[in-house]
């Protein structure tokens, strides 16, 4: 079973990292975890110091939950999107590695996101071509 992990280092993406490694456990699957920096349009207007620290943001989160899920006896590799909005980075990732499944936290780091395109999980439930479980 291959499990993408939706991880942006909140309380509901560390939830849900918890509860795709434990699925990835039990079943013997691999796991993917992916964060998307910024947003489309907006880090094209931002001072290169602000990219730069999004990015490296997202790479740290994505760095820890590969290095969590390794710890735990699970295969895990990571990615970082930073040309996507974050739905649609999940959905294409999710796509391109042939996930059975998506796991992603109820609610994300950034209310701009929610304000902006609705809600991230539900977007991604909607459009995703694979189960989506959402982790409060």
């Amino acid at each position: 079973m291959k499990i993408l992990a939706a991880v942006d280092g909140s309380g509901f993406s560390k939830r849900g990292l918890e509860q795709a490694i434990a699925l990835a456990k039990a079943v013997g699957g691999e796991l993917t975890a992916v964060s998307v920096a910024g947003l489309v349009g907006q880090t094209d207007e931002m001072p290169p110091s602000i990219r730069e620290k999004l990015l490296k943001e997202a790479e740290g989160v994505v760095a820890q939950s590969v290095e969590k899920a390794a710890a735990e006896g699970v295969k895990a590799s990571g990615k970082v999107i930073s040309d996507s909005t974050p739905a649609a980075g999940i959905v294409d990732m999710a796509e391109e590695i042939e996930a059975d499944l998506i796991v992603i936290g109820a609610k994300g780091k950034s209310n701009l996101e929610r304000f902006l395109t609705g809600s991230v999980a539900s977007t991604v439930t909607a459009q995703a071509g694979c189960s989506v479980l959402v982790v409060k």
